[in-house]
């Protein structure tokens, strides 16, 4: 959206609020979807933050940051909901991941959700919303250096779970 609708966006236009959000509703899914795995909570989150966003819109102060604002409280929504079903656990950074599950590739899948949440994220947005990561450091407000340390943590993490599977 140009300059001019964003404006509006943030100050009050309703009608050019739903157009945006119509307009990132598949990277809303996307980063929902990644986070939870399920589509009923997804769209719970996606309703809350559309909620906060509506209140809170005129609280942006740079129209350039207004996704990354959308993004960074749906993934707080998913969090929170993730504590909410007690399936968030924070877990050191060492922690060991069972072996994963030989079905089509939802091992992979499976892998990734055993990631502490502060490293999944970043894969969430990095491949299925295909975020850059100096966007995913805008997102998060975490340092983009960290951002690839994290992100390359993730994988490695990922890779020596997956190669448990290839060596079998």
């Amino acid at each position: 959206m140009d300059t001019e609708k964003m404006t509006r966006v943030i100050h009050g236009d309703d009608i050019a609020l739903v157009e945006y959000l119509k307009s990132i509703s598949t990277l809303l899914l996307k980063t929902s979807m990644g986070l939870l795995g399920d589509m009923e909570q997804a769209k719970d989150c996606i309703s809350e933050t559309i909620a906060k966003v509506y209140k809170h819109r005129k609280q942006v102060k740079q129209i350039e940051f207004f996704q990354t604002w959308v993004i960074r409280i749906l993934i707080n929504e998913c969090k929170d909901e993730l504590k909410r079903t007690h399936r968030y656990v924070a877990l050191p950074e060492d922690f060991d991941i069972s072996e994963p599950v030989k079905e089509d590739y939802t091992y992979i899948k499976e892998t990734m959700e055993k990631l502490p949440f502060d490293l999944k994220q970043i894969i969430v947005l990095k491949f299925y919303n295909q975020l850059t990561f100096k966007e995913i450091s805008m997102t998060l407000t975490v340092p983009e250096s960290t951002i690839k340390s994290r992100y390359a943590l993730a994988l490695r993490k990922m890779r020596v779970e997956l190669e448990v599977f290839y060596d079998e």
